[in-house]
């Protein structure tokens, strides 16, 4: 899943075909603007807020492994207006070892 385009303000996109235990969902953002925006995975209970500047574009990539099955899950996205974001998401085939 991937949006392509900049956003302002709160959005919401659902995850094809839900969450699978043990998998890494991995979700690269941008953002730009004064303010923060917050990435939540719902229903799995997982969300950070990122901190964006006026005039500078702030990357972020955050790898997520999920712990239970939800058939239906998506990532909701909550900022003010004058912060303009877009991300990409999706399974990490490879994702690092945890120790």
């Amino acid at each position: 899943m991937v949006s392509d385009v900049k956003v302002k303000g709160s959005a919401v996109y659902a995850i094809p075909g839900g969450i699978e235990s043990g998998k890494v969902l991995a979700i690269a953002i941008n953002c730009q603007g004064s303010g923060v925006l917050t990435v939540q995975v719902k229903p799995a209970g997982v969300s950070f807020p990122l901190t964006c500047e006026k005039g500078e574009i702030i990357p972020t990539l955050n790898e997520i492994q999920m712990s239970k099955d939800h058939p239906e899950a998506s990532l909701n996205f909550t900022s003010k207006s004058n912060v303009t974001w877009s991300f990409a998401a999706g399974w990490d085939p490879n994702p690092p070892r945890r120790q």
